[in-house]
């Protein structure tokens, strides 16, 4: 059951990360590194957008079906439709701000973005209700339909003349529309508007949480804009970190299990010594360090043949960039033992600190190091992370063992 759960997964990925490199090698060669730098731009924008659209439900709802909360017991049948509601809500609130302030990208742009990524929100809404519920296999093929279709529509585009990074956001979403409907086909969730404050109550740290980790992840992307970066090293930067990216694509099928089978389990980790955990994190790191090492000898000569000669910068960034790959797949593992122990809380804080961290120390080398100074700054910020969260782990674990010898 595992090897298929995993399987049907990791093909999934493998699908998406496979089609999404395509078509970013496609758009780069149409865009070149300027207009790329744009369109990376807004998609880290859309990140961020996608987290107050989703409000912390996707979460929410994947916890939820895998086990309810005694305080949300009585909303539980009511959660996708007050999810929906949510995120039209907000998205009707996105789309207006963008037609009556003055905002650094182009209003059609923004508008692209909204749209693009807030109705992949509400095709991630029902998804998380089959992760919940443990139907991986069932999840794992919607994936890629959504990849399917939304490929296709982009594909659509370019072949139509698409110059603008807008149109091909345009795109993105008509295809995520279009899936969006098949995947509600028959079982239409009527959105409801009014969410009670006891659901989110539960919502909010999950919101802040993903944001904070957001930040520190993808806010360079943001701050070149302030800091007058090339908008060349930005389209440079921003293919080399979309290639980082896929590889953490990658470990989310072990977290998704790893996530379900603590929630179940919930006392699982309160007797099982650290170490296991370490040990896995240390096996995650492993897999880090030989991405980087294989980076160091084929990266140079893989982003000019694959991206063109304007992105040569790209393959040098990425040998720095996949370093941090050595830390993040061990704190994804970490992160997860963190959670199993209840120590959500302490989670928070620590990424709000790696965020902060992140912000501060671009803020201060961007200036002179530019997209040399981001890169750099990505992986120190996943070592203070994995610092913050081993820290809160053993204190979690010393905890856990006093109780138990108390008792």
């Amino acid at each position: 059951m595992l090897k298929r759960l995993l399987g049907a997964q990791w093909l999934a990925i493998g699908f998406i990360g496979g089609v999404s490199l395509l078509l970013n090698v496609f758009i780069a060669r149409r865009f070149g590194p300027e207009a790329f730098g744009v369109y990376a731009q807004a998609v880290t924008l859309g990140a961020f957008l996608a987290i107050l659209i989703d409000g912390g439900f996707g979460k929410l709802l994947m916890r939820e079906m895998a086990s309810s909360t005694p305080a949300l017991a009585s909303h539980t049948g009511d959660l996708h439709g007050l999810a929906f509601g949510h995120a039209l809500r907000v998205m009707a609130i996105m789309a207006l701000l963008t037609v009556t302030l003055p905002l650094p990208l182009h209003g059609l742009t923004l508008l692209a973005t909204v749209a693009a990524f807030g109705v992949a929100v509400m095709s991630s809404l029902s998804l998380a209700i089959l992760r919940g519920k443990g139907r991986l296999v069932r999840d794992a093929a919607s994936q890629m339909v959504n990849r399917t279709l939304t490929a296709v529509a982009i594909a659509l585009a370019l072949w139509l003349g698409a110059h603008a990074p807008w149109q091909i956001l345009v795109a993105q979403a008509i295809g995520a529309l279009m899936f969006l409907a098949f995947l509600m086909r028959g079982v239409w969730i009527a959105p409801r508007f009014r969410v009670p404050g006891k659901v989110y109550a539960m919502a909010l740290p999950l919101v802040w949480l993903d944001l904070a980790t957001l930040i520190y992840f993808r806010s360079d992307m943001l701050l070149f804009e302030v800091m007058g970066v090339p908008m060349t090293d930005v389209g440079a930067y921003g293919v080399a970190f979309r290639m980082i990216e896929a590889f953490l694509l990658l470990a989310t099928p072990v977290s998704l299990l790893l996530f379900r089978h603590f929630r179940l389990n919930a006392d699982l980790l309160r007797d099982a010594p650290r170490w296991r955990i370490v040990r896995i994190a240390g096996m995650a790191g492993g897999v880090g360090i030989t991405v980087f090492l294989v980076s160091l000898m084929t990266s140079g000569w893989f982003f000019t043949a694959a991206f063109g000669e304007e992105f040569g910068l790209a393959g040098d960034l990425f040998k720095v960039l996949s370093l941090m790959l050595v830390f993040a797949l061990a704190n994804g593992v970490i992160g997860q033992g963190v959670f199993a122990l209840g120590e959500d809380r302490r989670y928070v804080w620590t990424a709000t600190v790696a965020a902060v961290f992140n912000v501060l120390g671009n803020l201060l080398v961007m200036p002179v190091y530019g997209v040399w100074g981001a890169a750099w700054m990505t992986v120190a910020t996943e070592i203070v992370l994995g610092v913050g969260l081993a820290w809160t782990l053993n204190m979690a674990w010393r905890r856990k063992l006093n109780e138990g010898v108390s008792a």
